[in-house]
């Protein structure tokens, strides 16, 4: 009985201050932040979004210099996510569900309309019931040891370019 007393006391403190320690507002700021940009800023965001995680962008428009090669073997995303530079792929576009975990370098090209701004907005777009696999990807696949050795590959592609069309 005392540790069901114990637990309550517990459960209620978290409650009582939940509010001040949450970030429901800053979240909420930046998803109507983001829901206001043009499409070219909601490009802009997710380019630098897709370079913090350490993917390589390259504007089809613009730097074509090995683009039609890479879009040949690119595999196509559903959407890009402004906010994290993730981008929905679903089995059906891929020739083997594992293809985006086992590639060396993942090349994927997007459609640069078909960027949402946030995650809230990008899972309104997908449809469970018409996809048996889908993932987000938002660069290549990193991961750090306890001596905090960064190690990319570990769990998917070493590099990745998007390529945006």
């Amino acid at each position: 009985m005392k540790q069901q007393n114990n637990r309550e006391k517990i459960l209620q403190s978290i409650r009582e201050h939940k509010k001040k320690f949450s970030n429901e507002e800053t979240i909420s700021s930046v998803q109507s932040y983001l829901s206001g940009l043009s499409t070219d800023e909601l490009t802009e965001v997710f380019i630098q979004s897709l370079k913090t995680a350490g993917a390589e962008v390259i504007k089809t428009g613009k730097d074509i210099a090995d683009a039609s090669l890479m879009e040949q073997q690119a595999f196509p995303g559903n959407f890009g996510v402004a906010e994290n530079g993730a981008i929905w792929l679903e089995d059906k576009d891929l020739p083997n569900r594992i293809a985006p975990f086992i590639t060396e370098h993942l090349i994927i090209k997007l459609n640069f309309r078909e960027i949402v701004p946030t995650m809230q907005e990008a899972y309104r777009r997908i449809n469970l019931k018409g996809t048996g696999f889908g993932v987000f990807i938002s660069g290549p696949s990193k991961t750090a040891d306890i001596e905090q050795s960064l190690v990319y590959g570990a769990h998917g592609a070493k590099e990745m370019t998007v390529l945006l069309i």
